[in-house]
């Protein structure tokens, strides 16, 4: 009874297939790689035992062997089988042919009997004294998806403003029952006419508005992934993170395509949300550090230039040079009547540029008074957390801090504080931000961004919010999802690394919605550049040079004077006592 036993499970055993090779081995040297692969069955053909096979994970490959020639009926009948349960297209089937060769067959599941009806099996290669004729890759998805004969595809949207934007129509050819716009929508544009298939675009979202749809995107996005699972949609286009699909809790039945961008995750602020600065700068921060440097430096010639004149006794009714100085620099009036034109030059010019400092310092110092000046420009996330600004993110943006934050003080303290968005128009969020200026979000940036130019409009600037610069997550992203093993992933990952690599996607990006970090600064300081006051210090140069021309004129032509006038003084002195002695001789 025992040796009937082990003969009974013997038979049983040989009937059923085994895997001779897992496929992974010889794919692949990453371990955790080669567990998500399935394995290469190797079966015979005739004897039917192949339906055991049918609801193997689709990231199998199948050989199907019939060890004589067939009809080639039975070979698609065979092919057909593996389609219409799972879509396989990892199915070859090796055929000795009367001659003694092998022919090598596979199909094509889109063919001119019409979509998703199976043609005439294709010859891959010919086996023949004791090798392949062609070398063909017997596993390449080219011949089976390289046309699709514009066959229809359902492809599910997920709304990613702006790199993928659901709108609904009417219905018609011209207007779909969905239209997109956003990269998305460009990739899933330019995959579909390389594959030659004609996209139906499906979107699980209702007819909720792009303003509200950011709230319920785990939502969706748990929608699109029973969709591919229950073969509802073939593929999934929008936008999807590495970091929510890598996470344990994630559905492990879908795959991503290829990551073909990187989003940046960061922070936007109100414009001079810090501490505001003290009473006493309203005073002093009228012109910047360099215009402050000429304007003391300035007042430090003068004084030198006045100084000079009062030594040669030119400058009456002067006490201090310095205090003269200085009361002419606030445009207080004093008695002095300068004879010298040199000196007449050189005052002129000084309360002329002293006008100009002073309607400038004056216009400047009553904007700070009418209106005060803002804090300071947060730079970094530690400033933030210190504010009182309340730290706010999106449903998404807290599932990819969960799955990758570490567990440091600072993230410790960044996920305590940080609060849920509620369900509303995300525009006024934006304008609560700009307005109320009470709240911190932490997003992808390019979303806010987005959000943001109604408001840039209203207020007539090109960026309302302050983004800290830099990125303090950054994930991995790609534009398809499908289901675990799909035959879709291998083709259009050819394309999306066409498109990768020659810089098509991230020009698309940047001129969509800009992934780059913005600049510190967008909205100017009031602070008065020394670009804008260059001109009274370059009039003042050129005329003190003027003036400087005259004096030396002046001092020259006046001891030429001096020299005229002592030698006539001389010349009478000497007339004056030759008269006498004249008069003396003529007695």
């Amino acid at each position: 009874a025992e040796y009937s036993a082990v003969v009974d499970a013997f038979a049983m055993a040989v009937q059923s297939p085994k895997v001779i090779m897992p496929y992974s081995s010889f794919t692949t040297h990453d371990p955790s790689q080669q567990q998500t692969r399935g394995g290469v069955f190797v079966f015979l053909a005739e004897d039917m035992l192949y339906t055991q096979l049918l609801n193997a994970k689709q990231r199998s490959h199948f050989v199907a062997v019939w060890t004589k020639q067939m009809p080639m009926n039975n070979i698609r009948r065979t092919f057909r089988h593996f389609w219409d349960v799972g879509k396989q297209v990892n199915v070859v089937g090796l055929v000795r042919m009367d001659d003694g060769g092998v022919n090598a067959y596979t199909f094509r599941p889109f063919s001119n009997y019409g979509c998703n009806k199976l043609g005439r099996p294709f010859l891959l290669d010919r086996w023949v004294d004791g090798r392949f004729g062609v070398g063909a890759d017997l596993f390449s998805s080219k011949p089976k998806t390289g046309n699709m004969l514009g066959c229809p595809l359902l492809c599910a949207g997920n709304e990613h403003p702006p790199d993928t934007v659901l709108r609904p129509g009417d219905g018609t050819p011209q207007q779909p029952l969905w239209t997109t716009s956003g990269v998305g929508g460009k990739v899933l544009e330019i995959v579909a006419r390389h594959m030659n298939f004609t996209p139906v675009i499906m979107s699980p979202k209702g007819d909720v508005s792009e303003m509200y749809s950011w709230y319920n995107s785990a939502e969706v996005l748990d929608n699109i992934t029973d969709m591919l699972y229950s073969e509802k949609a073939d593929l999934a286009f929008g936008w999807y993170s590495y970091a929510t699909h890598n996470n344990g809790d994630t559905n492990t039945n879908t795959e991503l395509a290829r990551t073909t961008s990187i989003d940046c995750l960061g922070w936007a602020v109100p414009y001079r949300a810090g501490p505001p600065p003290q009473p006493w700068t309203n005073y002093v921060y009228e012109f910047d550090k360099i215009g402050w440097l000429f304007i003391g430096s300035m007042f430090v010639i003068v004084v030198g230039v006045f100084h000079f004149f009062r030594k040669l006794k030119k400058l009456h009714r002067v006490d201090s040079v310095l205090f003269f100085v200085y009361h002419t620099a606030i445009d207080q009036p004093l008695g002095v009547r300068p004879v010298w034109c040199s000196l007449r030059a050189f005052m002129v010019h000084w309360l002329w540029y002293c006008m100009v400092i002073n309607v400038a310092y004056k216009a400047s110092l009553g904007s700070f008074m009418t209106v005060p000046a803002h804090g300071a420009e947060f730079t970094r996330m530690e400033e933030i957390l210190d504010s009182k600004l309340i730290t706010m993110a999106t449903p998404r943006s807290m599932h990819i801090m969960n799955a990758t934050t570490a567990t440091t003080r600072i993230s410790r303290t960044f996920m305590k504080r940080l609060q849920l968005l509620p369900p509303t128009n995300f525009e006024r969020i934006i304008d609560r931000l700009v307005v109320k200026r009470d709240i911190a979000l932490f997003e992808v940036k390019r979303f806010m961004y987005y959000y943001s130019i109604p408001q840039a409009k209203r207020i007539k600037v090109k960026i309302p919010i302050r983004f800290l610069p830099g990125c303090l997550l950054r994930t991995h992203t790609t534009q398809f999802m499908f289901n675990g093993g799909s035959y879709l992933i291998e083709p259009v990952n050819a394309v999306l690394s066409t498109l990768f690599e020659t810089g098509i996607v991230d020009h698309w990006i940047t001129h969509l919605g800009s992934n780059k970090v913005l600049p510190l600064e967008k909205i100017r300081g009031r602070v008065l550049k020394l670009a804008r006051l260059k001109e009274p210090f370059l009039f003042l140069f050129f005329s003190y040079a003027v003036a400087s021309v005259v004096l030396v004129v002046e001092i020259c032509w006046s001891a030429r004077l001096h020299r005229r006038l002592l030698s006539c003084n001389v010349l009478q002195r000497t007339r004056l006592v030759r008269s006498p002695t004249v008069a003396t001789n003529r007695n």
